[in-house]
C-alpha cells in the first residue's frame, strides 16, 4: 500500500518541466580538492543542497543534499519527505559514472523498478534527477513507473514559483 501512495504522491506534486530546468540549487560547491578518512586522502569533492522541482510544497528549500567524492567513486544523497504526517530522511549512495570538467554522472540500480541518474552540469551550476524504468520486469509494481526528471532549486526559485 505505500508504494502506489508513494508514487501517486509523487505524481500530483510534479512541476512544469520547462520551468523546473531553469533552476539552480542553493548551494553550489564548485569542484575542490579536500582531504578524507583516517588516511587523509585527497580527492576531488563537489556538493549540492536545495528543493527538488517535484518535491511537495511543504518541503524545506535545503531539504535534499547530495555530495560526491571523485577518488571514492560515489556520491552520498540525503533527501528529506514528509509520509503520513512524519518526517522521513531518506540516504542514498550512487555509484560515479563520469566526472569531468564539464559534468558528473553518478547512478542508482538498486531499486527493483527504476534507476536513478544525478547529474551536476558544472558550466551551468545545475543539478538533475532522473528516475527511468528498467524495463522488462515481473514485478507488477513496476508497471506503474514513469520517466521523470527533477531539477534542484533554491530560494531565488521557490519565490519565482509563488509569483
Amino acid at each position: 500500500m505505500i508504494k502506489p501512495l508513494f508514487f501517486a504522491l509523487l505524481l500530483a506534486t510534479l512541476t512544469d518541466p520547462a520551468r523546473a530546468q531553469h533552476q539552480h540549487p542553493e548551494i553550489f560547491g564548485e569542484p575542490t580538492v579536500v582531504t578524507a578518512g583516517a588516511q587523509r586522502i585527497e580527492t576531488l569533492w563537489t556538493e549540492a543542497s536545495g528543493k527538488w522541482s517535484d518535491a511537495g510544497k511543504n518541503m524545506g528549500t535545503t531539504s535534499s543534499h547530495v555530495e560526491c567524492y571523485k577518488k571514492f567513486g560515489f556520491c552520498f544523497q540525503a533527501e528529506a519527505y514528509f509520509l503520513a504526517d512524519q518526517a522521513w530522511v531518506n540516504t542514498t549512495t550512487l555509484d560515479i559514472l563520469r566526472w569531468d570538467d564539464r559534468e558528473l554522472i553518478a547512478v542508482d540500480s538498486s531499486p527493483p523498478c527504476q534507476v536513478n541518474q544525478i547529474r551536476f552540469d558544472f558550466k551551468t551550476k545545475q543539478v538533475s534527477v532522473t528516475e527511468s524504468p528498467k524495463g522488462e520486469t515481473k514485478d507488477p509494481f513496476c508497471k506503474d513507473v514513469k520517466a521523470t526528471t527533477a531539477y534542484l532549486g533554491g530560494v531565488k526559485d521557490e519565490l519565482r514559483r509563488k509569483q
